[in-house]
C-alpha cells in the first residue's frame, strides 16, 4: 500500500487539520534548533516532505526555499518559495546544493530510508545543514493506561503495515550520519504530552480520530476500546508521554 492510500493520505477530509494540529506542536521545535544555525538571507533551503507548509513558509521569510512532497495540495509557491511534487527516494536533486534541509516526519515513514539519508546529505554545500525532526511512538507501549496502550499499539501496528514504519529510525541516526562524514552531530528529544489539552495531546487525537474506522475495520481494536480511549481523555490527573519527538542535526564538512 502507498503512504497516499493509507490511514495519513491526503485525500482524507481531516488530514489537513491533523497536518496543522503537527505544525502547532513542531514549529516551534523545528524554528529552534534551525535559528541557532544562523539562517541568513543568502541561504537556499529544502523543506523535504513539507506537509502543509508551515515550516517552508517560515523560511522564506528569510532565505530561498524549495519546498517538496509528494502530493503538494496544501502548498503554495510565493516570492521566495518554489513548490515542487517530488520523490524524495528517486527524484534528481531538486536544486541546491543546499545551506539547509529539513524534514519532519518523513523518514520514519520511507522504506527506503537508510537509502535516503546520503542522498540528503548530497544534497548539502559543503558546511550545510541536515535538520530530521522524528517522531516516536514506541515508548506508548509502556504507558500504565490499558486504553492509550490498546489504541497506541494498534495504531502502530497499521504504521508498519501500510508504511513498514521505523519508530526509532531518527534516534539512530548519529552513527549513521557520523558513518557518512557529517560532523557537529546533536539530538535533542522532546516529549510529547497528552491528557493537557496541549499540542501534543491534539496532535495524537487528530490521528486516532483520522485512524479509528481503519483501526476497527480491520479488528486492531474493538469499537469498545476506541470509546474507553477517547473517555480517557479529559479527565483530572490523565496524563502521560506517548511518543518522543527526537530532533538530529549535522553539518556536511567543508
Amino acid at each position: 500500500m502507498k503512504y497516499a492510500d493509507g490511514v495519513l493520505g491526503k485525500d482524507i477530509p481531516t488530514e489537513l487539520g491533523r497536518l496543522r494540529a503537527i505544525e502547532e506542536l513542531c514549529d516551534p521545535i523545528s524554528k529552534e534548533i534551525i535559528g541557532g544555525l544562523g539562517l541568513g538571507s543568502s541561504w537556499l533551503c529544502a523543506d523535504v516532505g513539507a506537509g502543509a507548509g508551515s515550516v517552508s513558509r517560515w523560511l522564506a521569510e528569510t532565505a530561498t526555499v524549495v519546498a517538496t512532497d509528494l502530493d503538494t495540495r496544501f502548498l503554495t509557491s510565493g516570492e521566495r518559495l518554489t513548490v515542487l511534487t517530488h520523490d524524495v527516494t528517486a527524484d534528481p536533486v531538486p536544486g541546491g546544493p543546499f545551506d539547509l534541509v529539513h524534514a519532519r516526519f518523513l523518514l520514519e515513514v520511507l522504506p527506503e530510508r537508510a537509502d535516503t539519508v546520503p542522498r540528503l546529505i548530497e544534497w548539502l554545500r559543503p558546511g550545510g545543514h541536515l535538520v530530521v525532526v522524528g517522531i516516536d511512538m514506541s515508548v506508548s507501549a509502556l504507558t500504565p493506561h490499558p486504553a492509550l496502550r490498546a489504541v497506541s499499539d494498534a495504531l502502530l501496528g497499521v504504521f508498519q503495515e501500510q508504511m513498514r514504519v521505523e519508530p526509532t529510525f531518527t534516534r539512530g541516526l548519529p552513527p549513521l550520519l557520523a558513518a557518512y562524514g557529517m560532523t557537529d552531530i546533536r539530538m535533542t528529544v522532546h516529549p510529547l504530552l497528552v491528557g493537557d489539552g496541549g499540542a501534543g495531546e491534539k496532535a495524537m487525537r487528530a490521528t486516532f480520530e483520522q485512524a479509528f474506522d481503519t483501526l476497527i475495520a480491520t479488528g486492531r481494536l474493538t469499537a469498545e476500546q476506541a470509546e474507553a480511549s477517547r473517555a480517557w481523555f479529559g479527565r483530572p490527573g490523565h496524563l502521560d508521554i506517548l511518543a518522543l519527538i527526537p530532533v538530529v542535526s549535522a553539518r556536511r564538512p567543508r
